[in-house]
């Protein structure tokens, strides 16, 4: 068994795999593994992966036989998983040396299920730190703990993989897989999923992961494609996994959750086709009249009045009035 499985995903990365391939060489350490799977990349990522798999042996490479997507990817990889640990990395990400040696001493060190960390939004040249949700550094908690009730922010709606560790040794195999159906937004029900079946959870202070938000980084936040809204069946899937709870403040988180990205998403539909944004509309509309009122309630009083405006027109509609 290796120490630390990194299950990194890649489709069509050649740009972005001398960068990729510099954090591999500043995070060598005895037992780390690099699970990089190739999402049947039709550029030159298959014979540089082969290229650097003969001079690098953390390299394990392993090909989906057709595109499958993000999340089916990342469960190829868990098919293949032989590790204590498990992390992600993004192939046009990248982190600081010595981060991934940080991380294993830190899941060594608080005995936590569940590790998290800060992380770097890159935006051009510009940097910007993004502290994760979490009252005290290093203070191990029940994992249910981080997700709260409505308002503000909360650790399980702090959706990224690579900013954490998770022990295998201690999670249910079943919280692991990804949802394959969803394009983009599987880490939402993902991290509910975790909160609510893992022991524990802590946050630490680590070197540097730097998350790409660079245009043109392939990241969602800048496109306008058609898998973009494929938050609405992702946030179902809160939804069901908050009321399977069954405790009123999980609903209410989930409810704020929902109507915090329906409004940014809404916010920013100039960038859909009209077909799309009338999808986004008429999805937004059923997401939002699921809650019962109070719920609703309670998830919209922490928005500013335009939006909370607009979220209660969208929930009328959705049950049946005029928006």
């Amino acid at each position: 068994m290796h120490l630390v499985d990194v299950v990194v995903p890649v489709r069509d990365a050649a740009r972005h795999l001398p960068t990729f391939l510099d954090t591999v060489r500043a995070n060598t350490l005895d037992g780390a593994r690099f699970v990089v799977v190739d999402d049947h990349s039709t550029d030159e990522t298959p014979h540089l992966l082969d290229a650097a798999a003969r001079d690098l042996s953390v390299l394990h490479v392993v090909r989906a036989d057709r595109q499958v997507g993000a999340a089916h990817a990342r469960n190829l990889a868990l098919e293949v998983l032989d590790a204590r640990y498990l992390t992600f990395l993004d192939v046009d990400d990248w982190t600081a040396p010595g981060r991934l040696a940080a991380l294993v001493a830190a899941a060594e060190r608080t005995g936590a299920s569940v590790v998290r960390t800060d992380h770097v939004r890159v935006d051009g040249y510009r940097r910007t730190l993004e502290r994760a949700p979490w009252h005290v550094r290093g203070a191990v908690a029940d994992a249910r703990e981080g997700i709260g009730d409505s308002g503000g922010r909360a650790l399980v709606d702090y959706p990224y993989l690579w900013a954490g560790i998770y022990d295998v040794t201690r999670l249910d195999p079943a919280l692991l897989p990804f949802d394959v159906t969803l394009r983009t937004a599987s880490d939402r029900p993902w991290f509910w999923r975790l909160h609510l079946g893992a022991p524990d959870v802590t946050v630490v202070d680590a070197p540097a992961y730097f998350y790409r938000r660079t245009a043109g980084s392939g990241s969602l936040t800048q496109a306008g494609e058609e898998r973009l809204l494929d938050f609405l069946p992702a946030y179902h899937q809160v939804l069901d996994l908050a009321a399977r709870a069954g405790v009123a403040a999980y609903g209410r988180r989930a409810a704020y959750g929902a109507c915090r990205i329906v409004a940014f998403h809404v916010e920013k539909r100039g960038r859909l086709s009209r077909a799309l944004q009338s999808r986004l509309l008429e999805g937004s509309c059923h997401l939002l009249a699921r809650p019962d009122d109070d719920t609703f309630a309670a998830a919209v009083r922490e928005f500013a009045p335009p939006e909370r405006q607009l979220l209660q027109a969208l929930r009328h509609a959705g049950r049946g009035g005029r928006p």
